[in-house]
């Protein structure tokens, strides 16, 4: 299966996006969570930053899969999960 990537803005989101995609004319429902994570560099080197964020998300919900990683603002880094199990 080929997979699109659609970068989208929803404001005001407190945990899950629900979104209701048509693909070929059937309607499929994706949920997203986005959560941030710690990213101060005064806290060690990039290395260790990475190794954490690595660990945090091989430990995660179980549920969810990683979707896409964002850019660091704000000593935070936002981390995009996907809920595996789609209607």
């Amino acid at each position: 299966m080929h997979n699109i990537r659609v970068q989208f803005t929803v404001p005001n989101v407190e945990n899950v996006v629900n979104l209701d995609v048509h693909v070929n004319g059937e309607k499929r429902n994706l949920k997203f969570r986005v959560e941030t994570f710690g990213w101060n560099a005064e806290n060690g080197s990039s290395e260790d930053l990475v190794s954490i964020l690595r660990d945090r998300i091989m430990n995660y919900d179980s549920e969810w899969e990683l979707y896409h990683i964002g850019s660091p603002f704000d000593d935070k880094i936002p981390v995009t999960f996907k809920f595996k199990h789609t209607a």
